[in-house]
């Protein structure tokens, strides 16, 4: 049986190799292609990390690492506006604030660029904090210095971190601070600039930039309402904000105007965050993590991307289409490729842990639609973190399917045909 399983594999493999060339991998002169690679926060400690996974991801033939450098309130970097990651110094969040005597962000930008790759600082944009072990008063962390910028829930709630060692049947989730807050606005454009006039980054990628449908728990006699209308953000600014601006007393009254309202408050923030970071540094690059499906990315979380790269304040919708069933993944990618939107990138987010049959057929459903690339999540499912980024036998799984020649990104196209 196994021998059977093995030579029917092996036959798959050659099919694939002795296949026509994708588009995207044609060596007649160098593609315009995005080949990405998500590497979180949890994937290095000290600077050796960072180095080792740079030479990984070179030469595994990515040209794009989106760098995770913020995750809840927190940054892996000096910042004058938030306080350090505890990860970088301990287990706990008792240490928020406390300087490793190191700097992530230098050196991934370093490291990057010593072997031709594009650095991109990958960045948790709403999220605010994530455990009910929460960081010292005087750490200056978002939970503390501005506790009235968090969603509320439909009963009007403060959004709390779900967190399993409080409660175990719930799975560990970020509390978000609310776009419809202008002070939130403000002060996310603040930060990503500052990070900009600092460091030579290629790009600045969004992730969690959208409200949190996927948290429905809600207090006694609130569900109906939280589930006509979405859980969050029912905050007093927010309530507030809205009734002044649409003249709708209560988003009951009129649930499509709230569900827009929400909407344009992100929208609002990505119009402030790209102002402010091409201003401290021209051409940086903005992309998003966001929902496969555009339409349902409007109506449940509020997230109007296609409309962003129209606007010319995205530059990028990398979509996270990380599923292993590949008649889904395919129906997926058509809802934004078909037809392709009239301005800005398209990159596919595939799940890099999925089989080589599944990979070979999600890559080439990526070239039949034209999209402008591909990203992968994550760094992790190639490279052991715990042993020293020693290749996992998924590395040579996705080896044996990328494409083998080198490609620029098409940023520098995207940039001229901006308004």
């Amino acid at each position: 049986m196994k021998s059977t399983i093995a030579a029917g594999l092996l036959a798959l493999m050659l099919a694939w190799a002795l296949a026509p060339v994708p588009a995207f991998a044609q060596t007649d002169s160098a593609p315009e292609q995005v080949r990405a690679i998500w590497v979180t926060r949890w994937d290095y400690k000290k600077g050796d990390d960072v180095r080792a996974i740079m030479e990984n991801c070179a030469a595994m033939g990515f040209n794009v690492v989106l760098f995770q450098v913020r995750g809840n309130g927190t940054v892996y970097y000096p910042s004058k506006i938030e306080p350090w990651a505890w990860e970088l110094t301990s287990d706990g969040p008792e240490t928020t604030g406390m300087d490793p005597g190191w700097d992530p962000l230098a050196v991934a930008v370093k490291e990057a660029h010593a072997r031709g790759l594009e650095l991109h600082a990958y960045v948790n944009v709403f999220p605010a904090w994530r455990t009910q072990n929460y960081p010292p008063r005087d750490s200056g962390q978002l939970w503390w210095e501005h506790p009235d910028w968090f969603m509320c829930d439909a009963a009007g709630e403060r959004m709390l971190p779900r967190d399993r060692s409080v409660n175990p049947s719930v799975g560990d989730w970020y509390s978000f601070i609310s776009p419809g807050v202008p002070a939130v606005q403000d002060y996310l454009a603040g930060l990503f600039a500052e990070m900009a006039a600092n460091y030579a980054i290629d790009g600045i990628h969004y992730d969690y930039i959208r409200y949190p449908a996927e948290i429905r728990e809600v207090k006694e006699g609130y569900g109906p309402r939280a589930r006509r209308m979405g859980n969050w953000s029912y905050d007093p600014v927010s309530l507030a904000r809205f009734s002044h601006e649409t003249g709708v007393t209560s988003p009951d009254t009129d649930p499509d105007a709230w569900r827009d309202w929400r909407a344009a408050q992100i929208t609002a923030t990505v119009r402030k965050i790209h102002a402010a970071v091409n201003a401290a540094r021209p051409g940086v690059v903005i992309t998003a993590a966001v929902m496969a499906d555009p339409a349902d990315a409007y109506e449940t979380k509020y997230q109007d991307y296609v409309n962003w790269m129209k606007e010319g304040v995205l530059d990028a919708a990398i979509t996270m289409n990380y599923t292993g069933d590949v008649g889904q993944f395919r129906e997926r990618s058509a809802k934004l490729l078909e037809p392709k939107p009239e301005a800005g990138i398209v990159v596919q987010g595939l799940g890099a842990g999925h089989s080589a049959e599944v990979l070979g057929q999600e890559l080439a459903i990526v070239s039949d639609l034209g999209a402008d690339g591909f990203a992968f999540f994550a760094y992790s499912h190639l490279f052991d973190r715990d042993a020293g980024h020693a290749r996992k036998p998924q590395a040579a799984t996705m080896e044996a399917l990328l494409p083998k020649d080198k490609a620029r990104t098409p940023w520098s196209k995207t940039a001229n045909e901006k308004p």
